[in-house]
């Protein structure tokens, strides 16, 4: 294909961000829109988090605000980061909406309650399931290491059953497994609010 095809803003922004995927995420940029394809990792929540971050200090004056729209389609990543991304959402003055694309899995799962609505396609997936951990170290850092990673399975806990209808008992009974999801069993356990 030549050049002439497409336009001189689209050939600059791939020259300078070197990908097509790069391209896409920037350009969605100028209408408030996030896309998250990928695992959940620094670079992601960086970008996502000073994007929301930046709109809410633009909007601080405006009395009605024009939504976020975040696509998720994520597989999950990492929990410390991805916690604060979905808690950085759920704080936004601005209405973040999400859109489930596919695969909401793991971190992607708990991205998908963080959302103020969350619409999803009706063959999308949800997965909630405990985290992995690698222990190291003298016996005295692995002992630290698990009270710390159960003080972070317990905010999960209360994260998941604060903001659906899933009870205690329930998650209690799922915690350690793979729990997947349809749409439509996400919407009735308050995960999802409405099926595109």
């Amino acid at each position: 294909m030549s050049k002439e095809m497409y336009s001189k803003d689209y050939i600059a922004m791939l020259d300078e961000t070197g990908s097509f995927e790069e391209y896409v995420f920037f350009d969605h940029l100028k209408n408030r829109e996030i896309i998250i394809n990928q695992q959940v990792d620094d670079s992601l929540v960086e970008r996502a988090i000073m994007q929301i971050l930046k709109w809410n200090k633009e909007d601080a004056e405006i009395p009605k605000n024009q939504p976020i729209n975040i696509y998720l389609n994520s597989p999950g990543g990492d929990l410390y980061g991805g916690m604060v991304l979905a808690e950085v959402i759920q704080k936004s003055k601005i209405p973040v909406h999400g859109y489930l694309l596919g695969l909401s899995a793991s971190m992607g799962g708990l991205l998908a309650i963080a959302f103020h609505k969350t619409f999803a396609y009706e063959h999308s997936n949800i997965l909630l399931h405990d985290g992995s951990t690698f222990l190291q170290g003298s016996s005295n850092k692995v002992k630290d290491t698990i009270r710390f990673q159960e003080a972070k399975d317990d905010q999960v806990k209360r994260f998941v059953v604060d903001n659906t209808n899933i009870t205690e008992e329930k998650y209690d009974s799922m915690s350690d497994r793979e729990w997947w999801m349809t749409a439509q069993q996400a919407k009735e356990y308050g995960i999802v609010d409405e099926i595109l």
